[in-house]
């Protein structure tokens, strides 16, 4: 009898140390996901360029621990020193939203992964961007993030992931450098960027380098949760034409979905994964294709007939997670699992 109490302690806590240990890497994951730690930066293919030469500038992403599904590249430049030729997207973005477009020392292009099943992760380019030197500098020029650009996450609670931004520099070699007919008054790039080695002359097109104020609310949507049987309901509403919307069902594991308003102002969608019975919080962004300004909305629906047998990757139909619930089933798990181990010792006492 003594051996047999003895082994069941052991089995008892074989079993109990490998669910402990799960529980606290799950809790662990779900801390990890509520950590936006996304970068973006800027790498010319060269030091220095002659006058009349194009430069080849890579937009480079580090996901970190983030799993990106979009990301908007807004970028600023003297317009003296350089000319933008092309925006395009690059080969760890094989979607592009938005295309890119051009302006007096601005360039923008929103790209995105193939879908959310396969994000963007890890390093690599995303983007490329062309452009001409224009004119010498005696010190590099830089291109920079404007404050616009934004990395939508799957599965995070705070949709843009973008946490800092890394600009490029160039030297252009000949021409004139000094610029003698270059107004006197200057000014630096957006609060919250990083400063430039250059100063950019004050023109009425850097009117547009400073985030503008919200444009009025035109982000709307509805839920039909009885549009489709099998816990996939539509997602439907207006915003800005050719903005990018970012859906951010909150359950156990966060579901994001990222689609682009048409020309008239309308997008649709559906959830990837089915959904349970149950009632969920979605939150929906947009990101306005031009001012680069966001809109944020959110509600609750219900699914009454969702999908019933667990599956991979399941999302349940429970609200926004909180680590609360996992702390109090490890300390359960804990107790239950000592009081085995206590009681099998006063039985081995007994009988002893």
């Amino acid at each position: 009898m003594k051996k047999v109490l003895i082994i069941l302690t052991g089995i008892i806590l074989l079993v109990s140390i490998p669910i402990i240990v799960f529980f606290v890497g799950q809790q662990q994951e779900i801390r990890n996901k509520a950590a936006p730690a996304t970068t973006l930066s800027i790498q010319p293919d060269k030091t220095s360029v002659s006058v009349g030469e194009t430069v080849i500038w890579k937009i480079l992403i580090n996901t970190a621990e983030n799993r990106v599904a979009s990301a908007k590249v807004s970028l600023i430049f003297d317009q003296t020193k350089f000319e933008a030729l092309s925006i395009t997207n690059s080969t760890l973005a094989p979607r592009i939203l938005n295309q890119g477009t051009l302006g007096a020392g601005t360039a923008t292009i929103t790209v995105a992964a193939q879908n959310t099943t396969n994000p963007i992760t890890g390093q690599g380019e995303i983007a490329i961007l062309r452009l001409k030197a224009l004119n010498g500098s005696a010190t590099p020029v830089a291109v920079q993030f404007a404050t616009d650009s934004f990395v939508a996450g799957i599965g995070e609670d705070n949709p843009n992931v973008l946490t800092s931004t890394q600009p490029g520099s160039i030297t252009i070699v000949g021409g004139n450098s000094d610029m003698a007919a270059a107004p006197t008054n200057t000014t630096t790039f957006p609060p919250g960027g990083v400063p430039s080695p250059t100063a950019i002359p004050t023109t009425k097109s850097l009117e547009n380098l400073v985030a503008q104020p919200a444009s009025p609310s035109a982000l709307n949507f509805t839920v039909d949760a009885e549009a489709t049987r099998g816990g996939k309901p539509l997602f439907k509403g207006t915003a800005p034409a050719g903005a990018t919307i970012t859906i951010v069902i909150h359950a156990v594991s966060p579901q994001t979905q990222v689609v682009t308003a048409d020309t008239t102002g309308n997008w649709e969608t559906t959830p990837a994964i089915a959904l349970k019975t149950g009632t969920y919080t979605v939150v929906v962004t947009a990101l306005h294709p031009t001012t680069g300004t966001t809109e944020t909305v959110s509600s609750s629906f219900t699914i009454s007939g969702g999908i019933g047998g667990a599956e991979e990757n399941e999302i349940t139909g429970d609200a926004i997670p909180e680590t609360g619930s996992t702390e109090t089933t490890l300390i359960l798990l804990v107790a239950g699992c000592l009081m085995m181990v206590f009681g099998s010792i006063t039985l081995t006492k007994k009988y002893i």
